[in-house]
């Protein structure tokens, strides 16, 4: 299965949010409801306020961030553009400072979930008795839309190692009209969601500006494909556990 939506067709259900816990516009990409089979993959972008500070929270599915403009921290670390997070199910962590000019980042999930469980409010809701794990990487570089245009070859870089559990995250960049596989070892993982940052990527018959997001079983072999202005994408494999929603998991009391 491969699902897919760019932001520029997502824009019109774009929302502003004012809550006591966040304040920003969030623009749904790729949602199901939850009575829909699985895989319910979900990517929406958040575009937090400047100088806001989301406080150290957690959730209950897989997840991936990927932070697409501004900066800020979450933690103790700086946020650079580009930069990869990932968090395991019922692992703490921010608090996610927005500098200000604000941040913006993708939140991507294999199996959708809503909301966010606050620390201190939401501590006895945590599980601590799980294994955590979080993981954080970044490209060696950023390039622009020119130096994109004027790339002779296909370069790739490991962002998150590849794991046991089948956890890994890679960067890919191709120039205009090129074609390359996709990163080996999908079939370890748990899906995938490819995320076009610049440039442009043709997948299933469509070209994709970026900022676009591609979601794909672990079934699905890609070929990675550039638009004529080439294209910048990164791949987040998610660990084998994730094709299961934990919350359905943990109200059947398998966890």
């Amino acid at each position: 299965m491969i699902t897919q939506q760019s932001l520029s067709h997502a824009r019109p259900q774009q929302r502003h949010v004012v809550k006591p816990k966040f304040e920003g516009v969030i623009t749904d990409l790729i949602y199901h409801d939850d009575a829909s089979p699985l895989p319910r993959p979900q990517s929406f972008l958040v575009e937090q306020d400047p100088n806001w500070v989301l406080q150290t929270h957690f959730h209950q599915e897989h997840q991936f961030q990927v932070f697409v403009a501004g900066s800020g921290t979450i933690g103790k670390n700086p946020l650079s553009k580009l930069a990869v997070h990932y968090a395991s199910p019922h692992s703490a962590y921010g608090p996610l400072i927005a500098s200000n000019e604000g941040i913006s980042y993708f939140t991507l999930r294999a199996v959708g979930d809503v909301g966010a469980w606050y620390i201190p409010d939401s501590r006895e809701q945590l599980l601590t008795r799980l294994p955590k794990q979080q993981e954080h990487g970044a490209p060696s570089t950023i390039v622009s839309s020119d130096e994109l245009l004027k790339l002779k070859s296909v370069v790739q870089e490991e962002l998150i190692a590849l794991n046991e559990q089948g956890l890994g995250a890679w960067m890919m960049r191709l120039p205009p009209r090129y074609k390359a596989p996709a990163p080996s070892f999908a079939e370890q993982g748990g899906g995938r969601f490819y995320v076009i940052t610049l440039g442009s990527m043709i997948s299933k018959g469509e070209e994709m500006d970026g900022l676009a997001t591609v979601f794909a079983t672990p079934d699905e072999k890609i070929e990675i494909q550039a638009g004529d202005k080439g294209l910048e994408v990164l791949v987040l494999q998610y660990p084998q556990a994730a094709q299961h929603s934990f919350i359905e998991a943990m109200a059947a009391g398998k966890v």
